[in-house]
């Protein structure tokens, strides 16, 4: 009989959530980083991408940005992302301004609302090339407001590929797309593909292993979408999968975001 493998502990870990949102809103919240911190002790998580919810629901998204990084100030386990919008002007000047203020401020990822906005290639395209050439990491994000629950369709899963194929050097990352019907079928051949396609464990239960076993486990990145979902239940779920051995799951717990943001300049 085969011996069950030792489960790894949680510390051995270093978890590194890549998708939390603060705010207050209905339904459950974070409205204070030290309540986003008290979670993150129970469940062992070390460090955490956090976005505002505003920002991700009214326009203009800089209001929600604003708020973001003066509700975590001072918090260094806490690692701000900007949602970010097609700058109004055309030309990458315009983009490039965005992308600058971002890094100014200390915020080494950028979520792209493309079910608020439309995930045309050619409305994002000056954005993404600026974002392109500073190698910062892009988390595309297909949920509603208040949920993990997201799906794509034909043309979302399209316009993806388009970002991906004509920005290569771009880590893009798909999140929030679990919905009721499951992945969209074209998920997997495209990370297989496209090498710089990755995907966020938000919602997602057992598809995040097929694409670890298949694509390889870089190309995965652990994410609880707290508040939105009980971290606890990610976090098991990574923790005891037990077709994945150890250095991957550190790898996806939080080694391959690291890698990520450290290569932003």
């Amino acid at each position: 009989m085969q011996a069950t493998p030792k489960m790894p502990d949680l510390r051995d870990l270093n978890l590194f959530d890549s998708c939390v949102t603060l705010g207050r809103f209905p339904g459950g919240c974070f409205e204070s980083a030290d309540g986003l911190t008290a979670v993150m002790d129970r469940y062992f998580i070390r460090e955490a991408l956090v976005h505002d919810y505003h920002a991700r629901s009214v326009a203009p998204a800089r209001h929600g940005n604003e708020r973001l990084m003066r509700a975590i100030s001072g918090y260094k386990r806490l690692h701000p992302v900007w949602v970010l919008e097609p700058p109004s002007e055309p030309g990458e000047d315009a983009a490039e301004r965005a992308v600058t203020a971002m890094l100014i401020s200390g915020a080494r990822a950028a979520r792209l609302c493309l079910r608020r906005l439309s995930p045309l290639e050619w409305l994002w395209r000056d954005l993404l090339s600026r974002l392109s050439a500073h190698r910062v990491p892009v988390f595309l994000d297909f949920g509603p407001v208040s949920s993990t629950v997201g799906e794509l369709t034909d043309f979302d899963a399209d316009a993806v590929y388009k970002m991906a194929e004509g920005h290569p050097k771009l880590p893009l990352v798909l999140s929030r797309v679990m919905g009721g019907l499951g992945m969209h079928p074209s998920v997997l051949p495209m990370i297989k593909k496209l090498p710089n396609i990755y995907i966020d464990i938000t919602g997602i239960l057992d598809y995040w292993r097929k694409a670890a076993a298949e694509a390889g486990p870089e190309r995965a990145l652990f994410a609880t979408g707290a508040p939105f979902t009980d971290p606890g239940i990610l976090v098991g779920n990574v923790q005891y999968a037990a077709e994945i051995n150890e250095a991957d799951k550190k790898l996806i717990c939080g080694d391959n975001l690291r890698r990520l943001l450290g290569g932003v300049i």
